[in-house]
């Protein structure tokens, strides 16, 4: 009898600690056990992606007191785009941010059609929204990858060597670096220019030497590569906005407690607000810089930018008819959500 009751006393107090501790999931995140995550991107550590990752790190830290501890790689210390995003795919390297965007989920070209979004307030609109945000992280978890948070990669800008693009018609004849992403590459052949594949670490130096007259990102990447220092022109022109898209091993995500999981979904849109704000406070002033340096910066007109529009528009049939990315109802949604409807 007194075994039974011996026994039954260490029964209840295992399950009052369980229960004072918000249930299993808690326990096990108060248990000990210590987690570090690696987390790889290709910027350097002045860009505004790695100064807002360094607030993830502390978010991260902080608020698991220690036990998951975050190791940022800038700068592709870990290898190109494709090469750390198929080490993560792989497990050995647990977090990313960046692109190529086919491979996380071709949902994601939703984000990439030319001329979609005004500003950065409409790319969020529909990076917030549950219905789009969903889609698009289901397609990805097929993959093996989780999307922890969706926020602006920056609005792409057209650099070159050769003369001032004012036109279409400007860009023919020019040989533009593109990273290996489906709908960058469909939309310079659109508009007439040929594209030569180039991972980023290497784009300055094609740039130099004339393997490429061009090339196009954001004018944050532009400053941080040190890209203006070989392009005379940049056509300011926003013909793209670039979600910026934090992925993590899926396996890996979903084997951590669920307090563990908040902390760093939370954490990663809180990246996203730090990087979103960092990006558009600098902007007007690298601009200034390039300027300063040399740099011949134009911006079309609204009568200009519209004949880049018109000449994009087969893009999107492109990704709904050919290529079947995504549906044109889908499609529908992101543009009604991006023009506020």
């Amino acid at each position: 009898m007194k075994k039974i009751l011996v026994l039954a006393l260490v029964v209840l107090l295992a399950l009052t600690a369980v229960f004072a501790n918000g249930g299993s999931e808690s326990a096990a995140a108060d248990s000990g056990k210590s987690y570090t995550i690696k987390l790889g991107h290709t910027m350097s550590t002045e860009h505004p992606r790695h100064k807002a990752l360094l607030e993830f790190e502390k978010y991260v830290e902080e608020k698991s007191a220690g036990k998951i501890q975050v190791e940022l790689f800038p700068a592709g210390i870990l290898g190109s785009e494709p090469d750390m995003q198929e080490s993560m795919r792989m497990g050995t390297l647990e977090a990313f941010v960046g692109g190529p965007f086919d491979t996380i989920s071709k949902k994601l070209n939703l984000f990439l059609m030319p001329f979609f979004f005004d500003d950065q307030e409409a790319l969020m609109r529909v990076a917030k929204d549950e219905k789009v945000f969903n889609i698009i992280s289901s397609d990805a978890e097929a993959n093996g990858l989780k999307i922890l948070a969706i926020g602006d990669g920056g609005a792409r800008q057209i650099t070159n060597s050769k003369r001032r693009i004012t036109k279409p018609a400007d860009m023919k004849g020019l040989k533009l670096r593109t990273p290996s992403i489906e709908a960058i590459m469909v939309c310079m052949d659109t508009l007439g220019a040929s594209t030569v594949s180039i991972p980023l670490a290497d784009c300055y130096m094609s740039l130099k030497t004339g393997v490429a007259d061009g090339q196009e990102n954001p004018v944050a990447t532009i400053y941080d590569q040190k890209l203006y220092e070989v392009q005379k022109y940049i056509t300011y022109v926003n013909y793209q906005y670039h979600p910026e898209v934090m992925t993590m091993n899926a396996s890996f995500f979903n084997s951590l407690p669920a307090d563990y999981q908040k902390i760093l979904s939370d954490a990663a849109w809180l990246f996203i607000e730090t990087e979103n704000k960092i990006a558009l406070d600098n902007a007007e002033a690298r601009l200034e810089e390039m300027k300063a340096y040399g740099c011949d910066i134009y911006t079309p007109t609204p009568e200009e930018k519209q004949a880049f529009i018109d000449a994009c528009a087969p893009v999107y049939d492109h990704f709904v008819n050919k290529l079947k990315y995504f549906s044109q109802e889908e499609l529908d949604l992101v543009k009604s959500l991006a023009q506020g409807k």
